[in-house]
Order: structure tokens, then sequence, then C-alpha cells
């Protein structure tokens, strides 16, 4: 992963605010397994990819990510894994909001 790609992961709006939550001053390798392991198991396989052979698997989720270093696959996938969370949550609180106004309000 060229560092231009890193640099658009760190810049997501999802990776800011979770740096910002745990008020980090720089990001290394531990601190992001330590965050993704609030999400799950996780697991980094290396396999025969020559350009990302890291591959960071967040289990019992959908998220997995590849790159160049173990950080930047663990970084992709706690992206990932931050921005389908803040999905999930828009996509309940609209089914909320639709259940309490009720079939007539829609």
């Amino acid at each position: 992963m060229p560092e231009a790609e890193l640099d658009q992961l760190l810049r997501r709006p999802a990776v800011i605010a979770a740096v910002n939550d745990l008020a980090l001053t720089s990001l290394a390798l531990e601190d992001v397994l330590v965050a993704l392991r609030a999400f799950g198991t996780v697991r980094v396989e290396v396999d025969r990819d020559p350009e990302y052979p890291y591959l960071c698997l967040l289990e019992g989720g959908e998220e997995r990510a590849r790159g160049r270093t173990v950080l930047h696959a663990a970084v992709a996938c706690w992206a990932r894994a931050l921005e389908d969370v803040t999905l999930y949550t828009e996509r309940g609180v609209a089914e909320l909001e639709q259940f309490l106004l009720g079939p007539d309000v829609a």
C-alpha cells in the first residue's frame, strides 16, 4: 500500500474520530490491534500476493483488508469496521424512528 493510500485511510472521518476518542498522539500497530479487538477476534495472515501480502480479518464480521505491512492491513480493517458500525447505527436509528412514528406517518 503506497503511503498515499495509508494517508487516505488515516483521513477517513471514522478513523479520525476514533483516534480522537482514544486520545492518541501517534498510531502504532498495537493501538490499532487493541481497537480492533473491541470488535472481535483479529487475525492477520500472510499469503502469496506480492503487492499486499498481509490480510487482516475481523472474525465474526465481514471486515477484512489487505496491506503491504501489518499496520497498513490493520488500519484498513479498522477503518472498515468503524464505517460499518456507523452504517449499522444509522440504519438502526432510521428503523427505530419509523417504528416509533408508526405506519401512518411514513
